[in-house]
């Protein structure tokens, strides 16, 4: 999503003075750390946008065929025309996100390198938590939005099974409520027919934690690839709630100004700034590629 640029460096390291002056290596760094961490780009699809804002097309009706039906075409006939209504396209503002830092002359003279790392670390999280938060939150508003043409499964509830002892464990206690869950999810996706193919669940770290306990820590990873399903949790998601989709497919996030960093010395106070930003927006294009599931705490 981001460029990185290959680092060098100076008798076997890199000094603080090499990445205050040349900028892009704090890009570098902070990109990594942001692509490591960032769910967003795994239930975003990647595309650039221009002018302050991201248009795009919203799915709201569930047509996966088109309106007119070919029929038999004779030899030589001419094809009719089909045509699916798009609904009017949606326009979302790109929001800045980022933050900034000092490093003293002090500090650079004596290269405290884990004093660097630390800051550009704290830019790099907040700038994960602030994505991944509007990501989700897009997601919702998109799925609101659907209103009762919005794909939901109500839970029995995973906490109180999770302190269910293994050995007591029953199909609607144990296991039984969390399989049936995933796969009303999966069916109602497919009975869209629009060829979607979930691939993402999406929980709040405390409902992973249930998960984890009805499947078996050292098994919930088999458990749900069986459903061809890979857990993601942040604490974006809402505990009590959660998301199964298809990744790339529910959305884009666009990005105007990729990670960007400058840098200035403040001499009144001997110290030089660093400051860090991306420019991106979130758009939902086909939210019925998701399921919301609700009443996991009970």
């Amino acid at each position: 999503m981001f460029p990185l640029g290959a680092p060098e460096v100076r008798d076997g390291a890199i000094t603080i003075d090499m990445m205050l002056n040349e900028p892009t290596r704090i890009d570098n760094y902070a990109a990594r750390l942001v692509e490591r961490d960032l769910l967003t780009q795994t239930i975003f699809g990647n595309v650039t946008t221009s002018g302050g804002a991201l248009l795009f097309d919203q799915l709201v009706k569930n047509e996966p065929t088109a309106t007119d039906k070919p029929g038999v075409i004779a030899p030589g006939a001419e094809f009719p025309v089909l045509h699916t209504p798009d609904g009017e396209p949606v326009v979302v503002r790109v929001q800045k996100t980022g933050g900034k830092f000092g490093i003293t002359d002090e500090a650079r003279v004596r290269n405290d390198a884990m004093l660097l790392q630390r800051k550009v670390s704290q830019v790099a999280n907040t700038m994960v938590k602030d994505l991944d938060e509007r990501g989700i939150k897009a997601l919702s508003d998109a799925l609101e939005a659907l209103d009762d043409k919005a794909l939901t499964v109500a839970s029995g509830g995973w906490a109180a099974a999770a302190g269910v002892q293994a050995s007591a464990k029953t199909a609607k206690t144990g296991e039984g409520e969390l399989i049936n869950n995933l796969l009303d999810a999966q069916l109602k996706i497919q009975e869209t027919e629009l060829g979607y193919n979930p691939d993402v669940l999406v929980l709040n770290p405390t409902d992973a934690k249930n998960l984890k306990l009805i499947f078996g820590v050292a098994n919930y990873q088999e458990m749900l690839s069986t459903f061809g399903l890979t857990l993601h949790t942040t604490t974006a998601q809402p505990a009590g709630e959660g998301l199964v989709l298809q990744s790339g497919m529910v959305g884009v996030m666009g990005v105007e100004s990729p990670i960007s960093t400058e840098t200035w010395r403040d001499a009144s106070t001997q110290t030089t700034w660093s400051q860090t930003w991306a420019t991106v927006a979130f758009g939902v294009t086909d939210p019925m590629a998701m399921v919301k599931l609700t009443n996991l705490g009970a």
